[in-house]
């Protein structure tokens, strides 16, 4: 009597199963070749997008001298902390609900590593109510409100912002607009800003809707300021998002407490006084918010551990001072006093300049 394993042989040597497995070979074989055939002549659409890779500065650091549990943990609510201001859904309080308008304004916000992809499509669900200038405006509005949020909390942010095709499926990302805006932030950006080329801004000042506003009053106006890089190559141009003057407008910030608040809605007041202690709270609030940002750049520099950090902080202390002076001495107490943050003179000058004096 054969026993089943006996049986189980027959079978693996009998013409049918021989015949079955050569079926199923093939069949597997022209499953593949089709699949192969449908990656190569797929046709690879692209869209148009305002692209921006965003870096968290000395975040690589961070990460490389990670010990224990609680240093991981630092590491993920700054980057946490990060992914909020950009809109990443995964880090919102209602995934779902910014997942859907992040859909219908045609944003995407990738995280890779210690960078962020944010992007915004000219082909957004929106359009039909706001325009392509509006559309991507309103974007580099988001960018810089966050780069402002994080300054705040310490962390500053750096990249560029480029235009152009974009690609993402299939886990596959190919956009020359991303590569320029990476080598903007690796190769241009010295300093924690987020850099954009002349030609960009052009593009989205020849973008329809910017007809809408008055020469002298369309948002581009204020959100780009003329940067120089010690890296920039003769008859190079960049510009970067002016966060800090964005950051000094009072309009951007709510009433400095509830008691304002109160006073300039109460209707038993005169229309002057509430218009009066409107103004007033919302300068106070920016008052605070640019003393804020002044005390972090003075805690980032005192704890930098190389010269070259360093030189980075000082670098923002000066353009957040210029940006200042430049508004009105109302902000004169959030001012950095820039001669406790002087360069450190090397000896090799210090020496040149006793033999030429």
């Amino acid at each position: 009597m054969r026993t089943p394993a006996d049986r189980l042989i027959a079978e693996l040597n009998s013409k049918r199963f021989e015949k079955d497995l050569k079926r199923y070979a093939a069949e597997k074989a022209k499953k593949r070749a089709q699949r192969r055939k449908e990656l190569l002549e797929k046709r690879i659409q692209t869209d148009v997008r305002l692209v921006a890779w965003i870096d968290i500065l000395g975040f690589s650091q961070q990460l490389q001298a990670v010990q224990t549990d609680a240093d991981l943990q630092a590491a993920y609510r700054k980057m946490l902390f990060v992914h909020e201001w950009l809109n990443k859904e995964a880090a919102s309080d209602e995934p779902e609900v910014l997942a859907e308008a992040n859909k219908i304004q045609g944003r995407t916000i990738l995280a890779l590593s210690d960078g962020i992809v944010v992007t915004g499509s000219l082909n957004a669900e929106v359009l039909g109510l706001y325009s392509p200038f509006d559309l991507l405006m309103s974007l580099v509005d988001q960018i810089i409100l966050a780069q402002m949020a994080c300054t705040m909390e310490g962390i500053f942010l750096r990249g560029g912002i480029s235009i152009g095709p974009f690609h993402f499926d299939n886990d596959i990302l190919l956009s020359p607009a991303l590569v320029r805006a990476y080598k903007l932030e690796s190769e241009r950006a010295t300093y924690p800003v987020i850099l954009i080329s002349p030609a960009t801004v052009a593009a989205l000042r020849r973008l329809p809707g910017i007809e809408a506003y008055a020469k002298n009053s369309e948002p581009s106006r204020d959100y780009f300021s003329p940067f120089k890089s010690p890296y920039q190559k003769r008859g190079e141009r960049f510009c970067f998002l002016d966060y800090v003057r964005y950051m000094a407008a009072p309009d951007n910030y709510f009433f400095d407490s509830l008691a304002d608040r109160d006073a300039a809605t109460d209707r038993k007041r005169p229309a002057e006084e509430r218009q009066r202690i409107f103004n007033d709270s919302h300068d106070k609030s920016a008052l605070k918010g640019l003393q804020r940002h002044r005390d972090q750049l003075i805690k980032a520099y005192q704890k930098a551990e190389s010269e070259g950090v360093r030189s980075k902080y000082r670098w923002l202390m000066r353009y957040h001072n210029r940006t200042l002076t430049n508004i009105t001495s109302f902000y004169d107490d959030a001012l950095v006093d820039l001669n406790e943050f002087k360069t450190p003179v090397s000896p090799s000058r210090v020496d040149h300049k006793r033999r030429g004096s």
